[in-house]
């Protein structure tokens, strides 16, 4: 019996391309992260391949994307565009990993198909078998590895340890790194959003916001979910005089931008990340300081708390490593059952294990003091103070019993 054979790949999808490009053009927020492999000489039709170009250019450039600036710079190369490919839909989708890999896998099946008839060609025309059979395995592994994104990344132990510190530095010194997430939890009313706001704002203008000696500046964004602008600006108003009165005229209010969306947000949903990642890009922050963790990804009907969870974490890590920043994160504390309260994360176990530093806050009885605990054990070497008490000129300054203040060693 004659065996089936698989239908042949078409090495086009002109539909594909064309709602590709489109939805690139129109939002170009999402092309983070899925389009790192695509170049233009992965589009069959080269006048999508051109527009692609301009448009990942332009990117690049974080110049404005639009249709009309995207045909400008695509003539201005040179390139020669069919003006039928330029009649784009009217009402684009975004653009998908899964529109990258059709277009990925169709320029493979045109490399393949020719690699298959320069072989071809060759042994009509009596070349060796063998030697035909070893350029063709060499040609086809080299389209093989155009599957893989990059170049390896792993390091040796000596290349691992002389990075260590080009690779995460101290975005606050000796208390977050680039990369590092915080996740600070305490029960509501205690000043833990207080806390958070004096840590953007002072470090934002080159004061260490526990030490209160000076820092490097940083780039922040926060991201509050909770609260109203009017309750911001009741605690943001001292804290902006005092850095005022303390740094005078190396004052930049650019270094710091709060976000307000007291109704929430969900991270994980298109519109709301396609929104958080436009604050991003504009303030191409050092740290981001937001919560309270559970209005970043509410849970969604017949949805479990480790299912959320999972979901947020992903987002979360996929922008702080992408976009480069420290992670602080306020969240809240479970209901007390039977008097008791337990200073854990709420909701789901996932919390525990995620962050590098997992800090607690609890009122010290008798006094106005603040005890910082843990959570968990730190992933990563860190020197948070034991203590926070409340300032004359700042609403808390750190205190270290019998320590260094500064990180003295590695773990």
């Amino acid at each position: 019996m004659t065996p089936l054979r698989r239908q042949p790949v078409a090495s086009f999808l002109p539909d594909v391309e064309r709602t590709f490009v489109a939805g690139a053009i129109a939002f170009p927020d999402y092309l983070d992260g899925v389009t790192d492999d695509l170049e233009p000489g992965d589009f069959a039709n080269a006048s999508y391949g051109a527009l692609w170009d301009a448009t990942r250019s332009l990117v690049a450039e974080r110049r404005g994307v639009d249709r009309v600036v995207v045909l400008e710079r695509a003539r201005r190369s040179g390139a020669e565009l069919d003006e039928g490919s330029l009649d784009l839909p009217d009402e684009p989708t975004r653009p998908l990993r899964s529109h990258v890999d059709v277009i990925l896998q169709h320029s493979a099946a045109r490399a393949v198909r020719l690699a298959m008839a320069d072989a071809m060609g060759s042994l009509t025309d009596g070349a060796d078998a063998y030697e035909i059979a070893q350029s063709a395995a060499r040609d086809l592994d080299q389209i093989g590895l155009g599957a893989a994104r990059g170049a390896p990344e792993a390091l040796t132990l000596p290349e691992l340890l002389a990075a260590a510190d080009a690779a995460a530095p101290w975005v606050i010194p000796d208390l977050l790194r680039v990369d590092w997430r915080a996740v600070i939890v305490a029960s509501e009313g205690i000043g833990k959003s207080t806390l958070l706001r004096q840590i953007a704002v002072a470090a934002a203008q080159g004061i260490h916001p526990l030490r209160l000696d000076g820092i490097q500046p940083v780039r922040v964004l926060v991201v509050d979910a909770e609260n109203p602008k009017a309750a911001i600006a009741e605690t943001g108003r001292r804290l902006d005089d005092q850095v005022r009165s303390t740094v005078g005229l190396s004052y930049d209010a650019e270094r710091c931008r709060f976000w307000s969306r007291p109704g929430g947000l969900d991270v994980r949903d298109a519109r709301d990340r396609a929104d958080l990642v436009r604050e991003i890009r504009h303030q191409r922050p050092q740290l981001v300081v937001a919560g309270p963790l559970y209005k970043l990804g509410p849970r969604r009907d017949n949805e479990s708390y480790e299912e959320a969870a999972e979901g947020v974490q992903r987002v979360l890590d996929d922008l702080r490593t992408r976009f480069q920043f420290a992670l602080l994160l306020e969240h809240h504390a479970p209901k007390p059952t039977k008097g008791v309260r337990d200073l854990l994360p709420f909701g789901s176990q996932r919390w525990l294990a995620w962050p590098e530093l997992g800090i607690t806050l609890q009122q010290s009885k008798g006094t106005t003091e603040l005890g910082l605990g843990r959570f968990r054990g730190d992933r990563l070497a860190a020197s948070w103070p034991d203590r926070l008490v409340r300032g004359k000129e700042w609403p808390f300054e750190g205190r270290w019993d019998g320590r260094s203040p500064r990180t003295e060693r590695y773990p």
